[in-house]
């Protein structure tokens, strides 16, 4: 039993469906735990005007404009256009994503250049369990939530997965190439590991 903070709910997992009364005496047993961890979540950070959401790393507010053309960075506004009848959740969703792309782009051919290999391609999406990964044909893959961390933490992973292209492991040789690019790998690590809760609230549902 977990708590899986991208869902914001509690996860029980049985070995077998047979042991389905004995996983629901379990949450009825933990349910103090349970609402207790739920509660310490970090709050929502809804995409509706006047949130207060995360994006590189600092506290910005959505601002609903009239018309159409691309959100824009106003100090600590995020000014996301909307016409009538439109989705403004899904729209800040889709700038995000956007500027995620756009910088995990442009940072990946930066680290690729760097230790002499090249990618296939890049993908943007929802992870819930990674916040990178490389398949075994060159495409790198992240979370778009990492638009939501500090500049460092998206540059790391960046050069996690382009290393990733060399050594297709965790050995001491693929340390050795991220230690080539990034010079302070603990720091992003700790940071993702301490902070992930606020990149999976951001957007959350109040």
């Amino acid at each position: 039993m977990r708590i899986d903070s991208a869902r914001r709910e509690a996860v029980a997992i049985m070995p077998h469906a047979r042991h389905k009364k004995r996983a629901e005496k379990l949450i009825r047993d933990k349910q103090d735990w349970l609402n207790g961890h739920l509660q310490n979540l970090p709050p929502p950070m809804p995409f509706v005007p006047g949130s207060e959401i995360l994006l590189r790393g600092q506290k910005v507010k959505l601002v609903e404009a009239a018309g159409r053309g691309p959100a824009c960075l106003d100090e600590y506004d995020l000014i996301i256009p909307c016409p009538q009848g439109a989705s403004f959740a899904g729209r800040t969703r889709r700038a995000l994503i956007a500027r995620a792309r756009e910088a995990l782009t442009t940072q990946a051919h930066i680290h690729a250049d760097g230790l002499n290999t090249k990618f296939s391609a890049i993908t943007v999406r929802d992870t819930n369990s990674r916040w990178g990964s490389c398949s075994a044909s060159g495409r790198l893959n992240f979370s778009w939530r990492l638009i939501c961390a500090p500049f460092e933490v998206l540059d790391y992973v960046c050069a996690h997965e382009v290393a990733h292209l060399i050594e297709h492991n965790h050995g001491p040789r693929f340390w050795a190439l991220v230690a080539t690019r990034i010079e302070n790998v603990k720091a992003p690590r700790r940071w993702l590991r301490n902070h992930a809760p606020d990149l999976f609230a951001v957007g959350a549902e109040v």
